[in-house]
C-alpha cells in the first residue's frame, strides 16, 4: 500500500508557500497573465510601424510577461523541452539583433563624433581666418586712408609748385617784355646803360637755361608719370582678371555646394530608410516574441490539464485505497465471527461425544436422564439447526464476501500496477521537472543578465540618440552661425570690392590729373620752345649789340670779362640750387611712388591670397556646409 502514495515533492518545494498558480491552487485562467494574446497581437499589427517607442514598449511588455511566465513555470516545475528550444532560439535571435544594433549604433556614433571633430576643426580654422581677414580689412582701410591723405598732400604740393611755376613764368614773361621794351628804348635813346642791359641779358639767358633744365626735368617727370599710369593700368587689368577668376571660383563653389547638398540629402534619406527598416525588423521581432509567448502560454495550459488529470488519478487511487481498507476490516470481522462459530460447533461436538461415552455404561440408570438429555439435545439440535441455517446464511455471505474480496483484490492489484506506473511516470516527471527547474533557474539568471544588457543597450541607444540630436542641433546652430559669418564676409568682400572700385576711380582720377599735368607740361614745353625762339632772337640782338659795341669801342674788355665771370658764377650757383631742388623733388616722387606701390600691394595681396584659399579643399568643405545651410 506504500507504493500507491503520490510522489513527494522536493525539499525546496515543501518549504515554499503555495502560490496561486501551484498544483494545489490551480489558476483561474491563463489569459490574464499573458499580455500578448491574439487580440493584442491583432491590435499591435496595424500600430507596428507607428514608431520605435511603441515597438519598444510592446517589446518590454512581451519580454517582462515572458520572463514572469518562465519564473512561475520554474516555481511550478512544469515546462517542456520544445518551449526551451524555442526560448533558446529566441534568446539567440535577441542576442544577434542586439549585437547588430549595438555595432550599428557604435559605428554611427563613431562616424558622427569624427564628423563633429572635423567640423569643429574646420570651424576653428574658419574663425581664425575670418579674424585674420577682419584685421586685414581694418589694416587695409587704414592704409587706404593714409594713402589718400598722402595723395591729397602730394596733389596739393604739385598744385602749389605748378602755381609757383606759372607765377614765375608770368613774372619772367612780364620782366622779359619789360626788359625787351627797356632794351629797345635804351638802345634807341641811350647807349650808356649798355652794361646793365648786358647783365640783364645774361641774367635772362641764365633764367632761360634754368627753364630749359626745368623743362627737361618736367619732361622726365612726365615720362615717369606716364610709366606710373601704364603700370597702374596694367595693375587695373590684372585686378579685373583676378576679380573675374574669383567670380568664376565663387560660381564653382556654389555648384560644388549644391552637389554636396544633394549628396547629403541622399545620405540623410538613405539613413532614414535604414532606420525605418531597423524599426520594422524590431517590430517583427516583437511580434515573433508575442507569438512565442502565446505558444508558451498554450503549452502551460496543456501542462495544467495534464497536472489536473494526474491529481484526479491520485484522488481516485486514494479513494480505492480507503475502500480496500474498509473491505479488509470487514473481512477481518467476518473471519472473527466464523472463528467464534467454529469454536462453538467444536464445543457442541465435544459435548455430544462426551454424552455418548457416558450413555454407553449407564443406559439403564440414566434412561430418564437420557430422555431428558435427548430432549435437551433435540432442543439443542433445533437450536443447532437454526444456528446451522444461520451458519449457511453466514457462509453464503462469506462466499459473497470472498468473491467480492477477490474482485476487489484484482481491482487493487490492477490499481497498484497502474499506481506503480503512474508513480514511475511521476518520478520521471518530477526528475524532469527538477532538471527543468534548474535549467529555468539558469535561464532566469541568463534572462536577468540579458534584461540588464538590454536595459544598458536601451540606455546607450537613448544616450546615442540624445547625443545625435544634440550634435545635430549644435551643427545646425554652428552652420547658421557660419552662414551669418559668411554673409558678413560677403558684405566685407562687397565692401572691399566697392573700396577697390573707389580706388580704381581714384586711380582713374589721378591718371586724368597726370594727363592734365602732361598737357600742362606740353604747354610749358611749347612755352619753352617759344622762349627758346625768343632767346635766340635776343641772342641775335645781343650779338648785334656786341658787334655794335665792339664797333663803338665804348666798353673795355676787362669789364666785360668781370661781368661775364660774375654772370657765370651766378648761373653756377643757380644751377646748383636748381639741382638741389630737383633732387629734393625726385626724392619726394620716389617716396610717393614707393608709398603708392606699398599701398597697392597691401590692398591687392589679400585678394591674391584669397584665390588659393578658394582652391584649398580644407577651406572649401566648411564653406560648402555653410552655403548648404543658407
Amino acid at each position: 500500500m506504500a507504493r500507491g502514495r503520490p510522489p513527494q515533492q522536493p525539499a525546496g518545494h515543501q518549504a515554499r508557500p503555495l502560490r496561486p498558480g501551484s498544483a494545489t491552487a490551480p489558476r483561474p485562467s491563463a489569459s490574464p497573465r499573458t499580455p500578448c494574446g491574439p487580440a493584442k497581437a491583432d491590435m499591435a499589427l496595424p500600430g507596428a510601424p507607428s514608431g520605435p517607442a511603441s515597438c519598444r514598449n510592446k517589446g518590454d511588455l512581451a519580454m517582462e510577461a515572458l520572463l514572469e511566465g518562465i519564473q512561475n513555470r520554474g516555481h511550478e516545475g512544469g515546462f517542456l523541452t520544445s518551449c526551451e528550444a524555442e526560448l533558446q532560439e529566441l534568446m539567440k535571435q535577441i542576442d544577434i539583433m542586439v549585437a547588430h544594433k549595438k555595432s550599428e549604433w557604435e559605428g554611427q556614433t563613431h562616424a558622427l563624433e569624427t564628423c563633429l571633430d572635423i567640423r569643429e576643426r574646420e570651424l576653428k580654422a574658419l574663425r581664425g581666418q575670418l579674424d585674420m581677414k577682419h584685421k586685414e580689412v581694418v589694416m587695409l582701410r587704414q592704409q587706404v586712408e593714409e594713402h589718400e591723405k598722402v595723395k591729397q598732400e602730394m596733389a596739393m604740393d604739385y598744385k602749389q609748385e605748378l602755381k609757383k611755376l606759372h607765377e614765375e613764368l608770368g613774372r619772367l614773361k612780364r620782366s622779359y617784355e619789360k626788359l625787351q621794351k627797356k632794351h629797345i628804348r635804351d638802345f634807341r635813346g641811350n647807349a650808356k646803360n649798355h652794361r646793365e642791359d648786358r647783365s640783364e641779358i645774361e641774367r635772362l639767358t641764365g633764367k632761360i637755361e634754368e627753364f630749359r633744365q626745368k623743362s627737361l626735368d618736367w619732361e622726365k617727370q612726365r615720362l615717369i608719370y606716364q610709366q606710373q599710369v601704364s603700370s597702374l593700368e596694367a595693375q587695373r587689368k590684372a585686378l579685373a582678371e583676378q576679380s573675374e577668376i574669383i567670380q568664376a571660383q565663387l560660381v564653382n563653389r556654389k555648384q560644388k555646394l549644391e552637389s554636396v547638398e544633394l549628396s547629403s540629402q541622399s545620405e540623410i534619406q538613405h539613413l532614414s530608410s535604414k532606420l525605418e527598416r531597423a524599426n520594422d525588423t524590431i517590430c517583427a521581432n516583437e511580434l515573433e516574441i508575442e507569438r512565442l509567448t502565446m505558444r508558451v502560454n498554450d503549452l502551460v495550459g496543456t501542462n495544467m490539464t495534464v497536472m489536473q488529470e494526474q491529481r484526479q488519478k491520485e484522488e481516485k487511487l486514494r479513494e480505492s485505497e480507503k475502500l480496500l481498507e474498509i473491505l479488509q476490516e470487514e473481512k477481518r470481522e467476518l473471519k472473527a465471527t466464523l472463528q467464534s462459530q467454529e469454536n462453538f460447533m467444536h464445543e457442541e461436538r465435544m459435548q455430544t461425544e462426551k454424552l455418548q461415552a457416558k450413555l454407553k455404561p449407564a443406559d439403564t440408570k440414566h434412561t430418564i436422564e437420557a430422555v431428558r438429555s435427548l430432549e435437551e439435545s433435540q432442543a439443542e439440535k433445533r437450536y443447532a439447526s437454526q444456528e446451522q441455517g444461520d451458519l449457511g446464511n453466514m457462509l453464503s455471505q462469506l462466499d459473497f464476501t470472498h468473491s467480492s474480496e477477490e474482485l476487489l483484490q484484482a481491482e487493487v492489484t490492477r490499481l497498484e500496477g497502474s499506481l506503480e506506473s503512474v508513480s514511475a511516470t511521476c518520478k520521471q516527471l518530477s526528475q524532469e521537472l527538477m532538471e527543468k527547474y534548474e535549467e529555468l533557474k539558469k535561464m532566469e539568471v541568463h534572462n536577468n543578465e540579458y534584461r540588464a544588457e538590454i536595459k544598458k543597450l536601451k540606455e546607450q541607444i537613448l544616450q546615442a540618440e540624445q547625443s545625435y540630436s544634440s550634435a545635430l542641433e549644435g551643427m545646425k546652430m554652428e552652420i547658421s552661425q557660419l552662414t551669418r559669418e559668411l554673409h558678413q564676409r560677403d558684405i566685407t568682400i562687397a565692401s572691399t570690392k566697392s573700396s577697390s572700385s573707389d580706388m580704381e576711380k581714384r586711380l582713374k582720377a589721378e591718371i586724368q590729373k597726370a594727363e592734365e599735368k602732361a598737357v600742362e607740361h606740353k604747354e610749358i614745353l611749347d612755352q619753352m620752345e617759344s622762349l627758346k625762339l625768343e632767346n635766340r632772337h635776343l641772342s641775335e640782338m645781343v650779338m648785334k649789340l656786341e658787334l655794335g659795341l665792339h664797333e663803338a669801342k665804348e666798353i673795355s674788355l676787362a669789364d666785360l670779362q668781370e661781368k661775364y665771370i660774375e654772370t657765370l658764377n651766378k648761373l653756377v650757383s643757380e644751377n646748383q640750387q636748381l639741382q638741389k631742388d630737383l633732387m629734393h623733388t625726385k626724392s619726394k616722387l620716389e617716396i610717393s611712388t614707393q608709398m603708392c606701390k606699398k599701398n597697392h600691394d597691401k590692398i591687392f595681396k589679400p585678394i591674391h591670397s584669397r584665390a588659393p584659399e578658394f582652391k584649398n579643399p580644407e577651406f572649401n568643405v566648411p564653406c560648402l556646409c555653410l552655403l548648404w545651410a543658407q
